[in-house]
C-alpha cells in the first residue's frame, strides 16, 4: 500500500463510530467457544464443530490484527519521527520494517505456540480475571498475551 494512502487511513481511524466498538464481541462469547475448542483438541468427541470453527477464526484474526496493526502502528509512528525531526522516511521505513512482528506488538510468545496455546493462555488469564469477560475480547486477548509473554 502507498504511504500516502497508509497515513490517510491512519488519520481516519479515531472517526470511527465508538458504536462499532461496542459491537465488538466480549470475552465472554469468545471464552465460551474456546472452551469447547480445547474440549475437542483434548479428544473430546461430542464438542461442536461451531466451537471449534468460531474460536479456530476468531483466535487467528486476533492474532493476524494485532501482528497488522502492530506493523502500522509502527509505520505510523515512523513516518511522525520522520517528518518531526527530518529524517529521510524511507531509511526509518526500512529500519521498522526489519523488525520482528512480536518486537513491534510487544508480545513475545514462543514461536512455537500454537492456536490451543494461546487460548490457553486467555482462559487461564480470564479465570483469574473474571470481571474481565465483558470487555471486548482483543483488549482481553492482548492483555493477557501480555501479562504471560511481555517483551523485555
Amino acid at each position: 500500500m502507498p504511504r500516502p494512502l497508509l497515513l490517510l487511513l491512519i488519520a481516519l481511524a479515531p472517526l470511527v463510530p465508538s458504536a462499532a466498538q461496542d459491537a465488538a464481541p466480549k470475552a465472554r462469547e469468545w471464552r465460551s467457544y474456546c472452551q469447547g475448542y480445547l474440549k475437542a483438541a483434548e479428544g473430546d468427541a461430542t464438542a461442536s464443530d461451531l466451537d471449534v470453527t468460531y474460536c479456530v477464526g476468531m483466535t487467528q484474526g486476533l492474532l493476524n490484527g494485532m501482528r497488522v496493526g502492530s506493523q502500522l502502528g509502527a509505520l505510523s509512528m515512523g513516518s511522525l519521527i520522520a517528518v518531526k525531526y527530518n529524517l529521510d522516511p524511507d531509511a526509518i521505513y526500512r529500519l521498522f520494517e526489519s523488525q520482528p512482528p512480536q518486537k513491534l506488538m510487544g508480545l513475545c510468545a514462543p514461536t512455537t505456540y500454537t492456536t490451543r496455546d494461546y487460548v490457553r493462555v486467555v482462559l487461564d488469564y480470564l479465570a483469574k480475571k473474571p470481571g474481565d469477560v465483558d470487555r471486548p475480547v482483543a483488549e482481553v486477548f492482548f492483555d493477557a498475551l501480555d501479562a504471560a509473554h511481555p517483551c523485555n
